[in-house]
């Protein structure tokens, strides 16, 4: 029995996937229609010079059921298998978007489509590819344009010419100077895409001018910039060589300045200002009617005692100009620089010939502790002693007088001190800040610094660039109650391990009585 019933359920096993499978088994009905596909363009143009281009789009049915797709690219020389699709979520709709990667050659796209009878539909889209497009081009003629002031001449025309094959959409020109670049003219904008545009025109190129840039732009957004090179040459201004930096006169007297100039192109003339409070004053003037090349000239000019400096200008046919400055130095006694020890080169030191503590206003120079104790005559010829104190080497300016107070003891010679002189200056000291030591003139300092304000025998401390009046003493052999100026221009440590062993430089004025 249970052999029966098992042979049984192994016929009825065997039996139902046949029944099954033919159940099952799709009836395919050729009465109905072949597959239809159908572009969402008539023809599709792409441009590969656009970023974006539109995808190749269709939509294909099939009332049987899709079984292939195959997609296919015409070129010029032949069909290119692009895509077969055998899968479908829809197999009685498939819609088709593709992007291609357009090229040049690419004619025309063709979509077969296969339905599960192996019946077949094609169809073509034409495609219609603009290829890659160069960018704009912009040659000059000539390359660069060179223009001589010597030789003279009309200037050349600057002529360029730009083309495009997409056709062009702007045209930027720009004059290239040492100082930068400025725009020339207005763009010129293209409404037809034209492509070619010739520029010719004359531009007067000056002095400084560097060359001449255009920049194109097509319609594509594709740039092209060239510049053109200009060398304008213009000849060197005359130049100015003077006989002396420095002139030296009394009050209102009348010196001979002595210069040569020489120009490429040839001097017209010559003028001299003297410079008074910061005011130019003309005070001499040649004109030379044969333009010479070179020439040295003497002009008499007249210095007074608010003349600070001269100032000479040269200039040549073509109004080019020079200037050079000369220091006037009127009615003044004057050092340029000075060297000035402290009191640790009171008596000298063999380093620095020369180099003492002790400033003669008279003589502009300075003296040993030994010269001053010879004589109360050379004792009168000092008016005032540089000190530097402590491990700082803190700068200060004593008179001669003054005892422990201005530290005459430490000013040490081989028989004695400064407190040991028998004529001991009362020399009187002020600072003045802000005061134009560069250009102070006799008539300055008169005006700007008064007497009876200069009363201290010390200026404790100073630095460099501080300016320090003072006023001499009766006794003095500068004379007495002249009023002066002094600049301080450096300061240097000149023994490494003692800081109080220095040296200053200073410039000096001293306006005549």
């Amino acid at each position: 029995m249970l052999k029966k019933i098992l042979s049984i359920l192994f016929l009825t096993a065997c039996i139902l996937p046949f029944s099954s499978c033919k159940d099952d088994e799709e009836t395919l009905d050729p009465s109905l229609s072949q597959p239809v596909i159908k572009f969402a363009y008539d023809d599709l143009q792409a441009d590969m010079n656009e970023v974006d281009n539109l995808p190749v789009v269709a939509v294909i049915r099939s009332e049987l059921g899709l079984k292939k797709v195959i997609m296919q690219i015409e070129t010029e020389t032949g069909m290119i298998d692009y895509k077969t699709v055998t899968t479908f979520f829809n197999e009685k709709a498939y819609s088709l978007s593709e992007n291609l990667n357009y090229q040049e050659d690419y004619k025309a796209f063709v979509v077969t489509a296969i339905d599960k009878l192996n019946r077949e539909a094609k169809a073509t889209l034409e495609l219609g590819v603009t290829g890659i497009k160069e960018g704009p081009s912009i040659v000059f003629d000539p390359e660069s344009i060179t223009y001589d002031e010597l030789v003279g001449g009309d200037m050349p025309k600057t002529h360029f010419t730009v083309t495009s094959v997409a056709g062009l959409q702007k045209i930027e020109m720009y004059l290239v100077s040492e100082s930068g670049q400025m725009q020339y003219g207005f763009p010129i904008e293209f409404d037809n895409a034209e492509t070619e545009y010739v520029f010719d025109e004359q531009i007067m190129y000056m002095e400084g001018d560097k060359g001449f840039k255009v920049k194109a732009t097509d319609v594509y957004g594709q740039v092209k910039i060239v510049t053109m090179t200009v060398n304008y040459l213009t000849p060197a201004p005359p130049t100015i060589t003077l006989k002396e930096d420095t002139v030296f006169a009394d009050k209102d007297e009348t010196k001979a300045i002595t210069l040569r100039m020489e120009s490429q192109r040839g001097i017209r003339n010559v003028k001299i200002y003297r410079i008074e409070d910061s005011q130019e004053v003309l005070a001499a003037t040649k004109d030379f009617a044969d333009s010479p090349l070179s020439v040295t000239e003497s002009l008499d000019v007249l210095l007074t005692n608010a003349t600070s400096k001269l100032k000479i200008v040269a200039t040549d046919v073509v109004d080019k100009t020079s200037e050079a400055t000369m220091t006037a130095i009127v009615n003044m006694d004057f050092v340029a620089n000075l060297s000035v020890g402290s009191q640790i080169l009171a008596n000298g030191n063999a380093n620095y010939p020369d180099v003492y503590a002790l400033i003669s206003l008279k003589d502009m120079k300075t003296y040993s502790v030994d010269y001053v104790l010879e004589s109360s005559d050379n004792a009168s010829n000092v008016d005032l002693k540089f000190y530097a104190y402590g491990g700082q080497g803190v700068l200060r300016m004593y008179a001669i007088d003054g005892g422990n107070d201005t530290k005459c003891s430490e000013f040490k010679g081989k028989n004695g001190s400064v407190a040991d002189m028998e004529v001991q200056n009362k020399t009187r000291l002020l600072a003045v800040p802000g005061f134009d030591f560069d250009n102070a003139t006799a008539e300055s300092i008169s005006n700007a610094i008064s007497a009876s304000n200069i009363t201290s025998n010390k200026i404790n401390p100073f630095v460099v660039g501080d300016i320090i009046a003072f006023k001499t003493a009766d006794t003095s052999t500068a004379g007495g109650g002249r009023i002066g100026v002094m600049k301080i221009l450096s300061d240097t440590q000149v023994v490494s391990n003692n800081p109080t062993a220095r040296i200053i430089t200073v410039s000096i004025k001293l306006p005549k009585k």
